[in-house]
C-alpha cells in the first residue's frame, strides 16, 4: 500500500508550501499581513488534501488490478497521477504544479508520454537510466523565428508599495513617456510597458490618451493600465497604433487577488477583507491583435500561464506582468518556466514585459 512507504498528504503538503508560498505575500497591500501563515497554511493543507484524495484512489483501484495480476500497481498508478492527473486539477483555475516544468532548466522539452516512460524507467529496473540521455536528445529545444518587427521590452522595477502611491503616478507617467520616447529614437516599431504600468483608469484620462495617440504615429505602444467601462472595473491591455487605441480586457482574472471564486460570498468577504472593493470585470475571450501582418494574442501576467490561452491559432503572443505582487519570492521564475514550458508545447512565441523582474523573449521553449 501507497500510505506505508509515501505518505502522500505530507509529500502534497510540502510541495504546496515550498512551491506555493509566495501566493500569500500578496495581502500585506491589503493590510492584512496577518493572513499570510494562515493563507500559506491552508494552500499547504489543500495541496496535502489532493494527494490524500489520490493516495485513497490509488490503492483501491491497485487493490481491484492485483486480483487479476501482480504488480507494483500503486506505484505505476502513483507516476500516472503526477504525469497525467495534475493537470485535471485546477483549483480556481490555477494550474501551476507541473513537474514537467522541472526539466526546462536544460532547454529540453518532455512530452507527456515521454515523461511517463522518464519515470516509470526508475520504477522497472535502474539499468533503464540509459534512457534519461535518449529523451534528452529526441527533446532538445531549438529557437523559433521571430516576426519581422522590431519590438523593445521594457523592464520597470517599481515596488507594490509605490505602484498605487498617488504621489508617485506622475513620476510614472512621465517614465513611461521617456520609455516610449527613448525606443522612438531608436527606431524601434513596438514598445511594450508592463501590467498596470499607468496606474489608473487610462480610458478617463483624455489629455494623457492624446498624448500617446501622438505618440503612437511614430510608434505602435502595447501598455497595461486600468479601465473603466458601465460602471465596471477591467485590468487592461491598451493598443495605441497610428492614432487609435484599442483596449483589450483581461479575460482570465486571478483568484482571490481580482475577483472572490465564491459567488454567494463576494460582496461580504470584499467588505471584510478589502474594503469594499469590487471585483474585476473580465471579457469573453482572449485578445488578439495584429501588428503589420502578424497575428497577436494578448495576455495579462495570470493569462500567460494558462494552457487555453496557447490552444489560440495565433503563434505570437504579448504577454505583461507586475511581479512586484509577490517579491521577493520565486513567483517570476516559476511565471517563466511555465510560459517557457507552453511555449514548447505549442511552439509559440512570447513577448514578455514585466514590472520587478528583466523582461524577455520565449522562442519555442527557449
Amino acid at each position: 500500500m501507497i500510505k506505508k512507504n509515501t505518505p502522500l498528504f505530507s509529500f502534497g503538503s510540502f510541495i504546496g508550501l515550498f512551491w506555493f508560498w509566495w501566493i500569500s505575500l500578496s495581502f500585506k497591500y491589503y493590510n492584512l499581513t496577518w493572513l499570510i501563515p494562515i493563507v500559506t497554511i491552508l494552500i499547504a493543507m489543500g495541496y496535502g488534501l489532493i494527494f490524500k484524495f489520490a493516495e485513497i484512489a490509488i490503492n483501491f483501484i491497485s487493490q481491484k488490478l492485483n486480483n487479476y495480476y501482480e504488480f507494483n500497481w500503486e506505484k505505476t498508478l502513483l507516476i500516472i497521477f503526477i504525469v497525467f492527473g495534475l493537470d485535471f486539477i485546477k483549483p480556481f483555475t490555477f494550474d501551476w504544479l507541473k513537474f514537467d516544468i522541472l526539466f526546462l532548466t536544460f532547454n529540453h522539452y518532455l512530452n507527456k508520454f515521454v515523461f511517463f516512460i522518464f519515470l516509470f524507467s526508475f520504477l522497472i529496473k535502474r539499468t533503464y537510466f540509459f534512457l534519461i540521455p535518449l529523451i534528452l536528445i529526441t527533446t532538445t529545444l531549438k529557437p523559433l523565428p521571430l516576426p519581422n518587427i522590431k519590438i523593445k521590452l521594457i523592464s520597470t522595477y517599481i515596488p507594490q508599495e509605490k505602484k498605487w502611491d498617488k504621489n508617485y503616478i506622475s513620476t510614472q507617467i512621465q517614465n513611461n513617456l521617456s520609455y516610449i520616447q527613448q525606443a522612438i529614437k531608436e527606431k524601434y516599431e513596438v514598445v511594450v510597458l508592463p501590467e498596470s504600468a499607468f496606474p489608473l483608469f487610462l480610458n478617463l484620462h483624455p489629455k494623457l490618451l492624446q498624448k500617446l495617440k501622438e505618440l503612437s504615429q511614430k510608434i505602435t505602444i502595447i501598455t497595461g493600465a486600468l479601465h473603466y467601462k458601465n460602471k465596471n472595473f477591467y485590468n487592461s491591455t491598451y493598443i495605441f497604433k497610428k492614432g487609435k487605441i484599442k483596449i483589450l480586457d483581461k479575460h482570465l482574472l486571478v483568484p482571490f487577488g481580482e475577483y472572490i471564486p465564491f459567488p454567494i460570498f463576494q460582496k461580504e468577504i470584499n467588505k471584510i477583507f478589502f474594503n469594499g472593493a469590487s471585483d474585476y470585470k473580465t471579457s469573453k475571450d482572449f485578445g488578439e491583435f495584429k501588428i503589420k501582418n502578424y497575428k497577436f494574442l494578448n495576455a495579462i501576467c495570470y493569462e500567460a500561464t494558462i494552457e487555453k490561452l496557447y490552444q489560440k491559432k495565433p503563434k505570437y503572443i504579448i504577454a505583461i506582468s507586475n511581479m512586484a505582487w509577490f517579491y521577493p519570492s520565486i513567483a517570476p521564475t516559476l511565471q517563466k518556466l511555465l510560459i517557457k514550458f507552453y511555449s514548447a508545447k505549442y511552439k509559440k512565441i512570447i513577448f514578455h514585459s514585466l514590472n520587478f523582474y528583466k523582461s524577455y523573449i520565449v522562442k519555442g521553449g527557449i
